[in-house]
């Protein structure tokens, strides 16, 4: 989910704390292969694990997809998350997070973010949920020049890096439409201060979940990002979608 400079966003319940530690997580696998002249392979890979213990919860969350199409071709993208979140289930909560990511069929080498934000929750019968943050983040960037058209590079190109202290904004909204069914969404709005509205990322996510048993989930997810000055020449605008089957324990 991250590709598109979408931070993991967590959903818990609502019931009473208990001094007693739980600990749940999501696992999710997939492989494509297809062979014409050259074998092409696509796999995704996603783990997510919570941790609650009395009021606090922390999430770890990992993703990594890889495209291989000949030895002259390999592409992958991923990210590490962690998640901090102090008196949880109170409407007022802080929380803290640290990301490291990357894509290279974009020319993302390396994204570098961590920050602290006042989240707000709102709970509807249990059935949904709604959240909103405002924070700070620092995030430090390398890229080069993959993703971008040849007409668009430098004689010599050479990495590019930016660090930079941004505003960290997101409304999120989850609820479920069937007994067995979830959908959820968030957007993003970031900003640096020195540039509040002249150079911003503007993402989203959109994920629908169907319970088929137990352990397992059937989920899609749709990830899109805006941004209005690229570090590079590539495009402003990016997307990426996926299926998913999810295991639970």
């Amino acid at each position: 989910m991250a590709n598109a400079q979408i931070l993991t966003i967590d959903k818990t319940d609502t019931s009473g704390y208990t001094k007693k530690t739980f600990i749940q997580g999501n696992l999710s696998a997939g492989l494509e292969g297809d062979k014409q002249q050259k074998l092409l392979l696509d796999g995704t890979n996603a783990f997510d694990l919570q941790l609650r213990h009395y009021k606090d919860l922390m999430i770890l969350a990992a993703s990594y997809r890889f495209t291989y199409n000949g030895a002259q071709d390999f592409l992958n993208s991923g990210y590490v998350h962690l998640r901090w979140r102090h008196d949880y289930k109170n409407p007022w909560q802080p929380e803290t997070f640290v990301q490291y990511q990357w894509n290279n069929s974009r020319g993302l080498l390396h994204r570098l973010t961590t920050g602290i934000n006042a989240r707000y929750n709102y709970w509807n019968k249990k059935n949904q949920e709604f959240s909103i943050a405002s924070g700070v983040m620092y995030e430090h960037e390398v890229w080069n020049y993959t993703g971008v058209d040849s007409s668009l590079k430098p004689a010599i190109p050479q990495n590019q890096i930016k660090s930079l202290l941004k505003s960290n904004n997101y409304i999120r909204w989850e609820g479920k439409t069937t007994a067995n069914s979830t959908v959820s969404t968030v957007v993003f709005y970031q900003m640096p201060f020195n540039n509040l509205f002249g150079q911003y990322r503007l993402a989203s996510n959109i994920k629908f979940d169907v319970t088929f048993s137990k352990h397992f989930d059937l989920g899609f997810s749709f990830s899109s990002m805006y941004d209005s000055k690229p570090v590079v020449p590539i495009q402003k605008f990016y997307y990426n979608f996926s299926n998913s089957i999810v295991y639970k324990f």
